[in-house]
């Protein structure tokens, strides 16, 4: 009899660096791309969404069976979806009502309560991530709050930013990445350039 997997949070990270050769062979450098896609909910941000509910977990401010909130528009939703429902977490996730009809339901298809919302600025105080924070206020949830939690940029300190640099065998000259948060390029960069400075 095979010996059983861990549950699907075991499985965030470890992502293979792919060599874009196009790209490579056109600008005479080795320009190697992340495979963050191969991540159980399929992007990089379950990198932070694991973390997040680690340090929670660890920290105390997350209980056995509490509910778990964010307001996302992208990712990170997905991300605290697969790896909660892995640790045995409900999650309510708050999204503008103009996201892709497809991503809210593929929240719901993977266990979320989804709340959508009209779409408005951040300083209004029905800004889908603002909404997050005082359904957690009122219901005594876990607000994951990705855009100011330290367990975001401290998620690729401790996993991006070291499995770059060993899979490059240090030979990294340069790192780009898109920003949402923030949080992958702050926490990969701070270990790159602590180990070539």
């Amino acid at each position: 009899m095979a010996k059983p997997h861990f549950g699907i949070d075991h499985h965030v990270g470890g992502t293979p660096l792919i060599r874009l050769r196009r790209l490579s062979d056109l600008t005479g450098c080795e320009i190697l791309a992340k495979a963050e896609f191969m991540n159980p909910g399929g992007s990089v941000k379950d990198r932070p969404a694991h973390n997040i509910i680690l340090e929670a977990e660890a920290s105390g401010e997350l209980r056995p069976g509490q509910t778990i909130v964010e307001g996302t528009a992208g990712n990170t939703g997905i991300g605290l979806v697969t790896v909660g429902a892995s640790r045995g977490y409900p999650v309510v996730i708050v999204i503008p009502e103009t996201q892709a009809p497809e991503k809210i339901e593929l929240l719901r298809v993977l266990g979320a309560k989804v709340i959508t919302v009209p779409e408005k600025p951040y300083t209004d105080p029905g800004n889908y991530n603002r909404e997050a924070q005082r359904l957690a206020e009122e219901h005594g949830w876990f607000w994951a709050n990705q855009f100011n939690n330290l367990a975001n940029p401290a998620a690729h300190y401790k996993t991006t930013g070291p499995e770059i640099w060993e899979q490059t065998a240090g030979e990294v000259t340069a790192f780009v990445s898109a920003i949402g948060t923030g949080g992958t390029l702050a926490g990969t960069t701070r270990f790159l350039k602590e180990r070539n400075p």
